[in-house]
């Protein structure tokens, strides 16, 4: 009876212990397992908040948010080193605001401004940040010049100007600034994460990346459009960067079959320094 009653208390304890562990925080991610399978299952499109490092933030997206979270706070694919402990920052589709979050808790006295373009996006992005000292945020998109566009508002990370809009469902008209105006100082990193716009905008501030020390690009093939990957990699190395490719997203599995993609024939990191 004694060695049973040990056998039930050995099993209780492991399973405290294990229940326990469900809410210990990650000290990268900052999520705890709980909140981490809470995300993954949160209805999609549905905005809530989470407890990110101890803190409330909103999101739009469950899913996405777990997608964001692992990419940038486990993987750390924004992660760069400095010589000045005020680099200055430029986040080009900011969404939420969980890049933005990285680099202050990676710099605390950086210098950011960021762009979202999406309105409703914007309002979660705004509630994020409006905490954090020395970040600007501006509810426009980066562009080649000052103007408005049609924008495609797909509610997480995939909103974009360059989107097929023959279906008028969610098209939105946005404000866009000329990127080239915030290049004229030393930029210690330029994030440009655009869905599709980099192939227009990356050729137009070509003439001022000099100033850019670090720069991360998401470059999108776009379905129907000549593919100037080869282009851009070029103006990388005339413009003095060493550059590494990661695959973002996988698009097409079988090309020799005709195989057509659904939104981009291509999706690339490419994490762009100077040495």
């Amino acid at each position: 009876m004694i060695n049973k009653l040990k056998k039930l208390w050995e099993v209780y304890r492991k399973e405290r212990y294990q229940e326990n562990l469900r809410h210990v925080m990650d000290h990268k991610t900052g999520l705890t397992p709980a909140e981490h399978a809470r995300l993954l299952a949160f209805p999609e499109f549905v905005p809530g908040e989470a407890s990110l490092f101890g803190q409330p933030f909103s999101f739009s997206h469950g899913p996405s948010l777990i997608h964001s979270v692992d990419e940038i706070f486990k993987e750390e694919i924004y992660k760069f080193t400095s010589e000045s402990p005020t680099p200055y920052i430029i986040d080009c589709g900011a969404n939420i605001g969980l890049s933005v979050l990285y680099f202050k808790r990676l710099f605390p006295n950086s210098e950011i401004v960021a762009f979202e373009p999406d309105e409703k996006i914007f309002k979660i992005l705004e509630r994020n940040t409006n905490s954090l000292e020395n970040v600007t945020i501006e509810k426009k998109a980066v562009w080649t010049e000052e103007t408005t566009l049609e924008f495609f508002s797909e509610g997480a990370l995939a909103g974009s100007v360059v989107t097929d809009f023959s279906n008028k469902n969610n098209i939105i008209e946005i404000e866009t600034v000329d990127l080239k105006k915030f290049l004229n100082r030393k930029v210690d990193f330029l994030k440009i994460d655009i869905e599709g716009a980099e192939n227009t905008v990356f050729f137009d501030i070509a003439d001022h990346l000099h100033h850019v020390q670090n720069l991360f690009l998401e470059y999108h093939g776009l379905i129907g459009e000549p593919q100037n990957l080869g282009e851009i990699l070029n103006v990388l190395k005339e413009k003095g960067f060493q550059y590494y490719i990661r695959l973002a997203g996988e698009t097409i599995k079988f090309p020799y079959c005709g195989e057509k993609p659904s939104t981009f024939n291509q999706q690339l990191n490419i994490l762009c320094y100077r040495t």
